[in-house]
């Protein structure tokens, strides 16, 4: 009697999932690349809205695709890439040379991000409960984000999700790479280099006429949503020592909350010098006639 094999296969490969795979395998090459990947994941795991994104370390990030429902944002579409991407956990994942993988935002959000003021003011505006990314790397200074996300409206993303993401991941990721040989050829737009020379200048230089480097440290992780105990663990300091950093940087700038201070750093960004040192609050504040307002805190307001 011959010997039966069990099948090593652990998602049920369903007549959907089977006609998405070969969507996605077809459309190698096409725009209609990323629609088939987003179709793909719908497959195995239930999603609201999503997209796809190419991270730079010296550009600004570049959307490709982002499917939502337009009635459940209070923000405009291109609030994220005027400047918050800085601040999304995500980004910074990309930015700190983190893996290719499947990475979910409550695994590598700070302690503080959902009290912090960028979660107040960005995704609570953005109708999300949860999000999670599958992150590719190009090369060494750029990678592809693809993402899901669940709405206010649905529960979070379950362990299972994750499983069932992982398993199809190698296969998309195995397909980002034929579809990124053959589109290479795509071109930078000057609009991205420029906006993200901004954000960084301001990341860098912000408050420095004010400011010891120590304080600007704990400044960005501030906005980042990081508690005074993870700040001081990753400073390698006392949270005591952290909690007086905090006050002295209120005391400096003037402000009394972390509205203020995400406002005041937002506002700042047109006004960084994208090639120098110069702090763009200073820009900021000695510029009478500059609109002080921007629109993703405008739109906020009016939530």
């Amino acid at each position: 009697m011959q010997e039966e094999f069990p099948t090593p296969l652990c998602l049920p490969l369903s007549a959907g999932l089977i006609a998405a795979i070969a969507k996605m395998t077809e459309a190698i090459g096409s725009a209609d690349w990323f629609d088939a990947v987003l179709n793909l994941l719908g497959t195995v795991c239930a999603i609201d809205s999503g997209g796809a994104m190419v991270y730079h370390r010296e550009q600004r990030p570049r959307r490709i695709l982002h499917r939502f429902n337009p009635q459940e944002r209070a923000l405009p579409e291109d609030a994220y890439l005027s400047g918050p991407y800085a601040l999304d956990p995500h980004y910074q994942l990309f930015m700190a040379g983190g893996l290719n993988g499947v990475h979910s935002l409550r695994d590598i959000a700070p302690d503080d991000f959902f009290e912090s003021e960028y979660y107040r003011v960005f995704y609570s505006q953005i109708g999300l409960s949860d999000s999670i990314e599958l992150l590719w790397h190009i090369n060494a200074d750029s990678a592809l984000n693809i993402f899901i996300e669940r709405s206010i409206r649905h529960a979070k993303f379950q362990p299972m999700d994750m499983v069932a993401i992982n398993l199809v991941a190698p296969i998309i990721f195995a397909s980002a790479s034929k579809h990124h040989e053959l589109t290479a050829a795509a071109s930078r737009r000057d609009t991205d280099n420029l906006t993200h020379h901004k954000v960084r200048s301001t990341i860098e230089n912000f408050a420095s006429s004010l400011l010891t480097r120590r304080e600007r440290q704990v400044l960005f992780y501030m906005l980042s949503g990081y508690s005074s105990a993870l700040t001081a663990q990753r400073l390698n300091t006392t949270e005591g020592t952290i909690k007086i950093h905090r006050k002295n940087i209120h005391r400096k700038l003037d402000i009394g909350s972390q509205a203020e201070l995400f406002s005041l750093f937002i506002n700042c960004i047109p006004f960084a010098m994208s090639d120098g040192v110069a702090d763009p609050l200073e820009i900021y504040q000695r510029t009478p006639a500059a609109p002080k307002a921007i629109s993703l805190l405008e739109a906020a307001a009016r939530a």
